[in-house]
């Protein structure tokens, strides 16, 4: 038996999504309101990571409009996404000034977008990533550098527990991933 995958509502991941903005936003006042953010760590590196997620998934809706596949991993994510938004809500609403099922409305997307076999099935698709050419050669030359450095010593280095190899850092460093710096007027 042949079984079709679920098509993807683009206009139900934006619905959702808003949901997920909206709580966002006003977890994120709260927030700003607090008198000493060292008291909540937890809370703001929780916030901090779920505005993350919230943040690409809005911008997954304009791949996600590209095509089916496209449509598909952008569902995925966000469903995803709005899911993880809820597991760090349940039982702390109060902590995020935020009430309880906030997350309850986009309830029928997250389950229709992460059930297992609409995810197992993403496994079986390809999508174009749109990136324009200078970023494709970037891509395709950390894709060569991860086949021919990292994936032969990867497993060693999982199962071993072991450090990283000077060799990957060096390699690393000479494509320019660790020249990043905060600009000063950002506290850098």
């Amino acid at each position: 038996m042949v079984k079709i995958m679920t098509t993807p509502d683009l206009q139900a991941a934006a619905d959702a999504l808003a949901i997920g903005i909206s709580v966002i936003d006003r977890a994120t006042a709260f927030a700003a309101g607090l008198p000493d953010a060292d008291d909540h760590q937890s809370f703001l590196y929780d916030l901090a990571h779920a505005a993350s997620a919230v943040e690409i998934s809005r911008s997954l809706l304009d791949y996600g409009a590209k095509g089916d596949s496209e449509g598909k991993i952008a569902c995925a994510f966000i469903a995803d996404a709005l899911a993880d938004l809820h597991s760090k809500l349940f039982g702390r609403e109060e902590a995020w000034g935020v009430g309880e099922g906030e997350i309850d409305p986009a309830r029928g997307f997250i389950s229709k977008y992460r059930a297992p076999e609409f995810v197992a099935q993403l496994a079986t698709i390809s999508a174009p990533s749109h990136l324009d050419e200078d970023f494709t050669m970037v891509a395709d030359t950390f894709r060569r550098f991860a086949q021919d450095k990292v994936a032969p010593q990867a497993e060693h280095i999982h199962r071993q527990d072991t450090d990283i190899p000077e060799d990957i850092i060096e390699g690393l460093a000479e494509l320019g991933c660790f020249g990043l710096s905060v600009p000063e007027e950002y506290g850098g």
